[in-house]
């Protein structure tokens, strides 16, 4: 169950925040500049972006884990990938502060800022905090996460202390991060330059195990349908008392290339798997119609996804720019 932190805490998080924003990182790194703080297993390392450098939007955005960093990429290589902005930002699982223009802030967050004594004036002052999490729509944070997000920032502002007292120089374009983390052995932290784990978005091909449906799938009727296939997000905020936020629901798309017919638009549960319930509805198609002749995606996101089906059926999959059926509902769901 959702629970919201104390004034206590938000005050150690304001103060944090206003202290890092004193420090200007901006000035030093790029938002693709990555700062990593790790206090133990590398895989657990935080990836901290800082935005800025350009003077339009001033912030932070706080990536947990390779699972977060990935994320990251996904929004850095979006364009390669052929994937919308949209899709990028919402598929985020950050925590975020920026310091942006009092409208863009909820009646909470102003409420906050308020019973805390804080007072901004003008462009780009107002401090506020938002949560990305993909399948819901971005909110404020929760008691935990404020929790999490104090910790962090207190080992950033040691980290951008760190790096400007011994004017460290770290080589980002060749794939290096900023990296502040604690030695066992010395007892201390000390910051250094380090490769990243990894610079392309890591993305999985969906496996099948089951046998009996793979045999099935290889010996299934053929049909002429050309079929288009993707994923979406709705973009707008969902209230359900069922979730502990509001919910960003993405579509499952299935289309008919030849006729321009849109076959399914089905609505995915936040927390459920959206690359799953394409792949359950294709079988389904492909069990109730035959195997059709082609397969159209846009993306290598949605081709991993169906790759070893219609490797299995003998499908043509066909990567292409834009998929015409959906082209029209996606737009009219932008402009929304």
């Amino acid at each position: 169950m959702r629970k919201d932190a104390t004034m206590n805490e938000w005050k150690k998080l304001y103060e944090l925040a206003t202290r890092i924003k004193e420090l200007e990182p901006w000035e030093n790194f790029w938002d693709v500049d990555i700062i990593g703080i790790q206090e133990g297993e590398e895989e657990d390392t935080v990836f901290i972006s800082t935005l800025g450098r350009g003077g339009d939007c001033y912030g932070l955005s706080i990536y947990e884990g390779y699972e977060g960093l990935n994320d990251f990429l996904m929004l850095t290589m979006q364009e390669r990938l052929n994937i919308s902005v949209e899709y990028a930002m919402f598929s985020q699982n950050n925590l975020s502060c920026y310091w942006g223009n009092r409208e863009e802030l909820s009646e909470k967050q102003r409420s906050i800022i308020k019973e805390l004594g804080y007072r901004y004036r003008g462009k780009n002052q107002w401090l506020y905090f938002m949560s990305y999490q993909s399948g819901y729509y971005p909110y404020n944070f929760d008691q935990e996460e404020v929790q999490r997000m104090i910790r962090y920032l207190t080992y950033l502002k040691d980290a951008l202390e760190y790096y400007s007292h011994d004017n460290l120089t770290i080589d980002f374009e060749h794939g290096n991060m900023y990296l502040f983390s604690y030695d066992l052995n010395t007892r201390r932290w000390a910051g250094c330059e380090r490769e990243l784990p990894f610079t392309m978005y890591q993305y999985q091909n969906l496996v099948l195990t089951d046998e009996k449906l793979m045999q099935e799938l290889c010996k299934v009727k053929k049909s002429k349908f050309v079929l288009e296939a993707d994923i979406a997000y709705l973009g707008v905020s969902v209230d359900d008392k069922k979730y502990g936020r509001p919910a960003n629901p993405r579509l499952c798309l299935l289309g008919d290339s030849l006729n321009g017919m849109i076959l399914k638009a089905d609505m995915i549960e936040p927390d459920d798997d959206a690359n799953v319930n394409l792949a359950k509805e294709i079988i389904g198609f492909i069990f109730t119609y035959g195997a059709p002749k082609e397969i159209r995606v846009s993306n290598v996101l949605v081709e991993a996804t169906l790759k070893q089906i219609c490797k299995l059926c003998g499908i043509k999959l066909r990567r292409i720019k834009s998929l015409s059926v959906f082209a029209e509902l996606l737009n009219g769901m932008r402009r929304y």
